[in-house]
């Protein structure tokens, strides 16, 4: 049978009988791939044990080739566990917006090795635990990070139809209908606009694509953060096509 090993995350696991998982993960190689894990809860497993969430491994898989069956982990090895994740409610609910993204974002099998840079760059940001109000920066950063890598980045600097761009002082509408920005004289009776102030507007472009573990000690102000917010969850509804579930505290009033 053939073998793959590569670098990969964790994303998901589900018990499968008394000693087996099935776990999906984001390979460097192959992208996001579902494996079966049989025999790992076993006391003599060679498998290294079950796997958990956001575990980064070296593994080896193996496939029949042309079978429809699913392929099956051969060996692996623990990279890191990020155990800082697990040391506080808010860290651990910004790893789920993580595993919420991958799974929603990615196909199946679609090679995107900077969605794993990415990933392993904002687990590391986390390990640090960096303050609550910082949190929201990276979240935001790494949202933006997937959306730009996915090809679902709104254009907020300009108008989609004429492409005019704003002045600063103007309250923009962005319609992700359309793709972004639509000015006043673009917009219809087909509009699906909300609106987004030319500030906040710069945040979200500018921590797209910024290195989460460069932004421990940003915060924004409060009424610019509720604003970057409210935009990235809309832009994630209109993507995955339903409400976001996984979503950071509110920052305390």
């Amino acid at each position: 049978m053939p073998r793959v090993t590569t670098e990969a995350l964790v994303l998901r696991r589900t018990p499968f009988g008394e000693t087996s998982q099935i776990a999906v993960f984001l390979t460097r190689s192959h992208g996001r791939v579902p494996l079966i894990l049989k025999g790992v809860h076993r006391p003599r497993s060679r498998k290294g044990g079950g796997v958990d969430l956001f575990d980064h491994c070296r593994l080896t898989w193996a496939s029949r080739k042309g079978s429809r069956a699913m392929a099956q982990l051969v060996e692996r090895r623990l990279l890191s566990h990020h155990p800082a994740l697990r040391s506080r409610t808010d860290l651990m609910a910004a790893g789920d917006c993580l595993g919420e993204l991958l799974l929603g974002l990615l196909p199946e099998g679609q090679r995107l090795p900077r969605a794993l840079d990415l990933s392993l760059a904002f687990l590391a940001a986390l390990e640090a635990r960096p303050a609550p109000p910082a949190l929201a920066t990276a979240v935001f950063a790494l949202q933006g990070g997937m959306l730009r890598l996915t090809g679902f980045e709104p254009t907020l600097d300009r108008c989609v139809m004429c492409e005019r761009r704003p002045e600063a002082h103007h309250l923009l509408r962005v319609d992700l209908v359309r793709g972004g920005i639509v000015c006043s004289g673009c917009r219809d009776g087909q509009d699906h606009s909300f609106s987004l102030s030319a500030a906040a507007a710069r945040v979200v472009r500018g921590l797209t694509g910024r290195d989460p573990r460069s932004l421990s000690d940003v915060t924004l102000p409060a009424e610019i953060e509720a604003q970057v917010r409210r935009c990235h969850e809309r832009m994630l509804a209109h993507v995955l096509e339903r409400a976001p579930r996984c979503r950071l505290p509110a920052p305390a009033a």
